[in-house]
């Protein structure tokens, strides 16, 4: 898997050795960024980072800052190893529990507005309409969720969440909201 645009162009990621992880696809992946348009100086959060690929696509198309949340720790050791192969040890936030766990943290107990982008993309059996209206909350006035989920599913109904578009590439699709 490559990063498909920005400064780190052409450049192999590690994959991860387990059928547990679903990583987007570089077309996917570019669509993502098509539609949110340029991102320089943001902050990012990958919501179950998997590879990594989409945060990493994040930093490489300018993004200041992006924090990542993986439960699997073979997984995470893979992603840390990509975060130094790239240079991006400071950019790069790496959390190793659940969205659910980071979400209850005590950090997380504020409604600080504080990621421009929010990218969920969790396993498609695992997608839960509530998680993803609690992570609506930590995005500024003009930020964006985007969702990957199965294009045989209708969209997410997200409380706190907005509608904006969805895109089907195939088997995925990609929601994009913005905070109500």
């Amino acid at each position: 898997m490559k990063i498909v645009g920005g400064q780190w162009r052409s450049h192999s990621l590690a994959q991860p050795k387990t059928r547990s992880v679903r990583p987007l696809s570089e077309k996917v992946r570019a669509a993502i960024f098509d539609v949110l348009g340029p991102i320089d100086g943001t902050t990012v959060l990958d919501a179950y980072a998997g590879s990594g690929a989409a945060g990493f696509e994040a930093l490489s198309r300018g993004a200041m800052l992006v924090e990542a949340i993986e439960t699997n720790r073979s997984v995470t050791r893979v992603i840390q190893d990509n975060a130094k192969s790239l240079g991006a040890d400071f950019s790069y936030v790496l959390y190793q529990m659940t969205v659910e766990t980071w979400l209850a943290s005590p950090r997380q107990q504020t409604d600080q507005e504080r990621y421009d982008v929010i990218i969920a993309d969790p396993p498609y059996s695992q997608l839960d309409d509530d998680v993803l209206s609690r992570l609506v909350r930590f995005l500024v006035q003009d930020g964006r969720l985007v969702v990957s989920h199965s294009s045989k599913r209708t969209p997410p109904v997200i409380e706190s969440g907005e509608l904006i578009q969805t895109k089907v590439y195939g088997d995925s699709a990609l929601s994009f909201y913005s905070k109500k």
